[in-house]
């Protein structure tokens, strides 16, 4: 597939249309090496990425339910169905991969550019999934940002997680895209 084609093929395919059918490390590898050529002011690479697979996919679920409460109320209890709906989604899902961005020291390094760069090297990552077959999900969201989540993912200021990309095979057929015409977002000056 070359580039344009996974360009206008990408799609987002949530959880729920993913097969929980593992997916090699060779090939999230390959999305890694993607993601590892995107564009980042002063070559500071601010993108991290934290993978969870097989049983840890379990840890990272757990501390997903704590982030549902307000800080310094109590969890979830067991029987809600909130937390039990919220387990079942992430340990099915195959691949859940945590994205950080991990701003530079430097001060000639604005953050909203760190933010960028690692926001392109999802896109790259994406792009080479769709490339591959495989289907892939951006979340964020309160989960992803609250500082009980920064804690498990052992993340200090100024690394934060912008939220989790779901990568899987697609147990749905290939979802159809529609955009408005390109020449209708353009200006030309």
């Amino acid at each position: 597939m070359d580039i344009h084609q996974a360009i206008r093929l990408r799609r987002s395919l949530k959880p729920e249309q993913l097969r929980p059918d593992p997916v090699e490390r060779s090939l999230l590898e390959q999305l890694f090496e993607a993601a590892n050529w995107a564009p980042s002011h002063g070559l500071t690479e601010p993108w991290r990425f934290i993978v969870f697979t097989g049983e840890s996919r379990r840890e990272l679920a757990d501390a997903v339910v704590v982030t549902m409460s307000p800080e310094g109320q109590p969890p979830l209890a067991a029987d809600d169905p909130a937390r039990i709906g919220m387990i079942e989604r992430l340990t099915k899902i195959p691949a859940i991969i945590a994205i950080v961005s991990a701003s530079s020291s430097n001060p000639k390094i604005v953050e909203h550019e760190e933010l960028l760069s690692t926001a392109m090297a999802v896109q790259n990552m994406h792009l080479t999934a769709r490339a591959l077959g495989l289907g892939g999900f951006w979340s964020s969201g309160k989960k992803a940002f609250d500082p009980r989540m920064a804690n498990f993912l052992g993340l200090s200021a100024p690394a934060r997680c912008l939220g989790f990309f779901y990568v899987g095979w697609p147990a749905v057929a290939w979802p159809e895209g529609q955009r408005r015409p390109a020449l209708e977002k353009v200006s030309w000056r």
